[in-house]
């Protein structure tokens, strides 16, 4: 299942405040810094269970049924 995020318009604090009362078990941060590159962090997951996520992301973001 997956759960929207409130908004769309959040500052950084805000969408990461607002995963953490979400109970999750792992996350992947993906941003991009004041320079425009791109930052990851992850908690407890492989490369490959990462990019599984990062899969799963994209089809959500193309209003696919997962």
């Amino acid at each position: 299942m997956i759960i929207d995020l409130p908004s769309n318009n959040m500052t950084v604090k805000q969408a990461l405040e607002s995963a953490m009362r979400l109970d999750l078990s792992d996350v992947l941060i993906l941003g991009y810094d004041a320079k425009g590159e791109l930052k990851v962090r992850s908690s407890q997951m492989t490369r490959a269970e990462a990019l599984y996520l990062t899969e799963l992301g994209r089809l959500h973001a193309l209003g696919k049924e997962l």
